[in-house]
This record gives structure tokens, sequence and C-alpha cells, in this order.
């Protein structure tokens, strides 16, 4: 270990290393004292030998030692010695970087999933979130433009600023890039060294008047480069008409308009600045170029410059200062200890651990709200979410108003874990998809064969494929079975996710201040989001199959009329009706639930058939759709314009 050029980065803590362990010291010869004079007046000198008897004098001095030295660590430590050095690269604070983003319809085409506006905040996010120095703005343009965002170190509020962003954030019409340039070089900071601005668009620059702008730009010192969104091949502009419906936008002689990616306009206002033009790409790498861009622009100008910093060593003293204070705590003061004192103390130990669990269990028979939460509380640490759930119940049915938004708070967390579990314990998923592909290319096969066989009125086919297919709709029967099952599990964690996500908005509006059950509530619509995908892709493979086997059942008993009796294979005669039973039949032990039995107690578990799950799909399909952390506010109706307006 090389220990040159050792130093204290703080010696002013140096005294508690020195003070520290004599104060401790001291306090210990004072204990020693104090402790032998009590002794003195609670009995004779003969009976404190007796009774000290055990007691080793050099055990608790070895105690004292390690608490000292202990502490003069402790004093080392916060001095932070270092030795040795290493060489770092040390960066300057950073580059002012102004985004102009185009919100024009036109960046609504959907050439770049999952739309152009939303692929470039997405690769913006990222930029922002990774280059942790400098100030970043916002502009926002379409046909006008205007400063979303000054210049600013704070990111989060850049952020929800960028992420409120549409469409509808201009009332104008159009792609002005010029005056988007301009608006950025009027939110720029006229005195820094450098200026930066990443234009965001598609290119297509109605006004004509980026290149122009870029060139005056140039002649103060702005760099620019452009990000081009979209495709060269471009896509239709969908638009909603005032019912609200989808509709291509079309241009004044009614032909469909196609938006395409610009990229000879961008690259001339990128070399009209000394800047460089990237395409965003599908995954929002052009962004990643830029920033490598502008980093490798500090170096070549000399802005970084590096620097020799000694080694922390600190760490060892705190690792040797714990080894002695658990040192410590292990070692006794007492030479033995007589069988009779063990076990004596054994059983009081006992009996004063059985008393305390007697008192902590009849203390937890819940009686008022706050019992009641509490109780919930510890039943949620220990993983018992449905108990917990039913505290937390009471614990509102009590109607205080001080622990409802917190036990709404928790019964959310309860609910949402019990959806969890459900998914843990239930069906895999993936192995169901699979077996009811399977099955389904099996009845397919099956139903082809058993056409064909009718076609061909050979005996001996139509006996084998009458078997043959008789196999493969047992398979359908089995693999929709199973994605019944997953469906029964699907459904029953819809509703009680739905419960939970009810459960923190409840927290929220009745607790303005709680955004944590803000974001936990749009946490559990995006996974409700995602569940009612899946249910939705199993109610559809599960009418599939229904749909062959009852195709598959209509061929077999054709097939099985045309057979001869004494040619029938083996176990065919009245079997057909077998592999019908149960379809659509609801089981016993369900024709005798009441109506209200989900509300008394625990839930009960939903039998959800394809119908039942299409149902709960259609009163959830606003979930799936909806639009997380964007502003509620719509833009102004845009004025009259004449030409194009994307």
């Amino acid at each position: 270990m090389n220990f040159a050029d050792f130093h204290f980065v703080e010696p002013r803590w140096l005294w508690l290393a020195v003070i520290a362990p004599i104060l401790l010291a001291l306090l210990h010869r004072h204990a020693a004292q104090a402790r032998r004079k009590q002794l003195a007046r609670m009995a004779s000198p003969h009976f404190v030998e007796q009774l000290t008897a055990s007691h080793s004098p050099a055990r608790r001095f070895f105690k004292n030692i390690l608490l000292v030295a202990a502490s003069a660590l402790a004093g080392i430590a916060l001095a932070r010695p270092q030795w040795g050095n290493i060489s770092t690269d040390k960066a300057w604070l950073g580059e002012d970087v102004v985004f102009c983003l185009d919100c024009s319809l036109s960046m609504t085409t959907t050439d770049v999933l999952p739309s152009r506006l939303q692929r470039a905040k997405y690769a913006i996010l990222d930029f922002v979130r990774k280059q942790s120095h400098g100030r970043v703005g916002l502009v926002a343009f379409a046909g006008s433009a205007f400063i979303q965002c000054p210049l600013t170190f704070d990111a989060d509020a850049f952020e929800e600023t960028l992420l409120s962003m549409d469409e509808n954030t201009m009332p104008i019409p159009g792609t002005d890039i010029g005056r988007a340039l301009d608006e950025a070089y009027r939110a720029m900071d006229k005195g820094s060294r450098r200026k930066l601005v990443v234009l965001i668009t598609d290119g297509e620059d109605l006004e004509k008047s980026g290149v122009a702008a870029a060139k005056r730009l140039a002649t103060n010192g702005v760099v620019v480069y452009t990000v081009g969104v979209g495709t060269p091949a471009g896509k239709e502009i969908q638009s909603r008409n005032a019912a609200g419906q989808p509709e291509l936008l079309r241009n004044a002689k009614g032909e469909i308009v196609h938006s395409q990616l610009d990229e000879t306009t961008l690259r001339e206002i990128a070399e009209a600045t000394g800047g460089n033009y990237y395409p965003l790409g599908t995954l929002g790498d052009g962004l990643t170029k830029v920033r490598s861009a502008i980093h490798n622009l500090d170096r070549a100008s000399g802005l970084q410059q590096s620097a020799k910093n000694g080694v922390e060593r600190f760490h060892c003293f705190i690792a040797a200062m714990l080894v002695l204070l658990v040192t410590e705590s292990l070692l006794g003061t007492r030479r033995k200890v007589l069988p009779t004192s063990v076990l004596l103390i054994s059983m009081l130990l006992l009996i004063n651990q059985s008393a305390q669990a007697s008192f902590e269990t009849n203390s937890l028979t819940p009686a008022t709200a706050r019992d009641f939460y509490n109780c919930g509380a510890r039943l949620l640490a220990a993983t018992n979410f449905a108990g917990a759930e039913k505290m937390f119940e009471s614990a509102l049915a009590t109607q205080d108003e001080r622990l409802q938004p917190p036990a709404l708070y928790d019964l959310g967390h309860a609910r949402f874990s019990e959806g969890m579990e459900l998914l843990k314990n239930g069906p895999d998923a993936q192995k169901i998809s699979a077996q009811g592909r399977a099955a389904l290319a099996a009845g397919e096969t099956a139903i082809h064969s058993a056409k064909s066989a009718l076609a061909d009125t050979n005996l001996d086919r139509m006996i084998f494929y009458y078997l043959e297919g008789r196999g493969s709709r047992h398979e359908l029967r089995a693999a929709e079975k199973a994605v019944q099952s997953a469906m029964e599990t699907y459904g029953n964690t819809l509703l009680k996710w739905q419960r939970a996500a009810d459960d923190f908005k409840g927290a929220a509006e009745l607790n303005p201040a709680d955004t944590n059950a803000t974001h936990n509530a749009e946490v559990v619509e995006r996974d409700i989001a995602k569940l009612v995908d899946s249910l939705q892709k199993m109610q559809a493979m599960a009418g599939m199959m229904g749909k062959q086997k009852q195709d598959l059942g209509k061929l077999l008993s054709k097939m099985k009329g045309q057979i001869p009796a004494p040619n029938a294979p083996p176990g065919s005669a009245g079997e057909d009706g077998d592999d019908d039973e149960g379809d659509g039949v609801q089981p016993d032990s369900l024709a005798g639930q009441k109506e209200n039995a989900a509300r008394e107690g625990d839930q009960m578990p939903v039998q959800l058939s394809p119908d039942q799950a299409g149902q709960i799909l259609d009163g959830l399909s606003l979930v799936g759709s909806r639009r997380l952390s964007i502003s509620d506010k719509q833009g102004k109706p845009p004025g009259d314009r004449t030409g194009r307006t994307w």
C-alpha cells in the first residue's frame, strides 16, 4: 500500500481522538469507585467478597480498553485520513441546452410508434435524465412559437412541462421553424460562452424560414443540432372530426395528406450553424448522438481538466472501531456462572416472556378505530393481506375522519397485494397460451381432415380421421378449461386492482397533499391496462376454441352417421355427447349462491365466462387508454388559416 502524501482532510476532529479516550477512561474510573461504595453500603466486606467471587476485574478492564480505543478510532475517522493519489477528469458545470419541439398536427403521425410527438418526448426525457449538469429549456412551436420552460436546473419542472405538451399546445396550426429558432435564442442566456439549440421536428417547414433564421443565429454564436422525427416514406395524418371519430386529413383538393421527413432542410439548418443532423430513430438514438457530440465538443475545446485527489481511508478506521465495539459487547465480566443460577435466570426469563406475550395478546383485541388500523398495519407487514383488508375496512366503518386517509391508502396496498398473490399462485399464462395455440392448430388440422374424409367416402380414412378428430376435440376442451381458469384468476385480480385504484384515489381526495396516493393510483391503472389486454387476448382465444370445438363436433357427428355399426371404432358409440359435457352448464355449487354473497366478509371467487369477461373489459375499456401524467388543459381552437395546417 502506498502511504505517500499522508494527511487529514478535516484535522479539526483530531481533538476528539485525544479528548474522548481521556474522558471515557475517567468515567470508567469514577464508575468503578461508585460501584465499590454501593457494595460497601449493601453488605459486609466478607459477604461482598462472596457475592463478587465470579466477577473478573481483568475482563472489565479489557472491555474498558476496547471502548477507549474505539472512541479514538472514531475521532481519527472523522478527521478523514487520506494517503495515495488518484487522477480524475474534472468537468465544468455543463452546457445550457434549449429544446425546440414541433407540436404541429403532422407530429401525430404514427410512422414512428407510438407517434412522432410521443417518441420525441420520451427521447428528450432520457436526454435530460442522463445529462446530470447544465440547464435545460423548452420551446414549443407549430404555426407560432412560445417558451414553455425557461432555462432551469429543475429537471422535475422541465419534465412536468414536457409531458403536458400535445398537438393542441399551440393554437395556431402550421410549422414555422424560423420563428421557433428565434424564440429559442430569446430564451438563452446571452452571457453564456456557448449557446446550444436542439431542434426536434419532422422538417416540414411550411413557412420556409428555418435556414434563414439558422444563419442569423450562427452570427450570434448559436449552434443548432437538428433531429429528424419520422421516416422518409412518411404516413397519412389522422385527425378527429367534430364527432370525435378518427379520419384521414385531406387538403383543399380532397387528397389524403402524407407527412414525410424532410432531412434536406434539417441538414441545411444544422450546417448553417456548425451543428450536425441526426435522425431520431425508433429508439431515440438521435438525441444520444447529440449528447455525445456535445461531450466531444467540450473535450475538443479543453473544457475538461484533470485533477489528483487523495484516496479516502476513513472506512478502515470505522471498520476497526466496529470490530472493537462488537467484541466488547460479546465479552462478559464473569469468570463462571453456577448451574443453579443459570436455571433460575432461565426460569425468570421464561416467566417474563410468557407474561409479556399474554399482555400483548390481550392488548391486540381491536375495539376502536385506531386499534383496527394498527392491527391491519401489523397484518399487512406480516403479508396477511386478507386479514389486513378486513381490519382496514373495519377502521373505515367507524367513520373516524383522522384515520380515513391512511386507512384507505393501506387498504389499497392490501388489495393490490392480494391481486399480485392471485397472479403469482394462478396458472402460467405463457404455458396456457402455448397450449391454446397448439390446440387450435390441431383442431384446424382435424377439421380439414374430416372434411376431406367426408368428401372421399373412404371408410378406413373416415374411421381414422374420426378418431383423430375426437382426440383433437378433447385437446380443445382441455385447453379451453385452462384458458377459463386463467380468465377467472385474471378477473378476480382485476376486481381487486380496480378497488385498490379507487382506494388510492379516495386517499388522495381526502388528503390532496398525499402525492404518493396519486402516484400509486396511476401505477395500479397502468397494471390494470396490461391485465385487461391479456384478458382480451384470452377471451379471443376462448371464443376461437369454442367455435372450433362446435364445428368439429358437427363434422364428427356426420362422420359417425356414415360409419356402419359393425365398423364403428371401439368406444365411439354414445360417446360424442361426452365431449359436450359441461359446455355452457353452470356448476351446481354456483346455482345456490346469494346475490349479495360478495358483500359479506371475504369476496367470493368470481367464475367468469367469455361473455362475462367481455362485459368487464367493456366496462374497463377507458382504463387502458387513459393518458397518464398529461395535462388536462385543452388547447385553444385554431384560428382560420389558409394553406396546410399539419
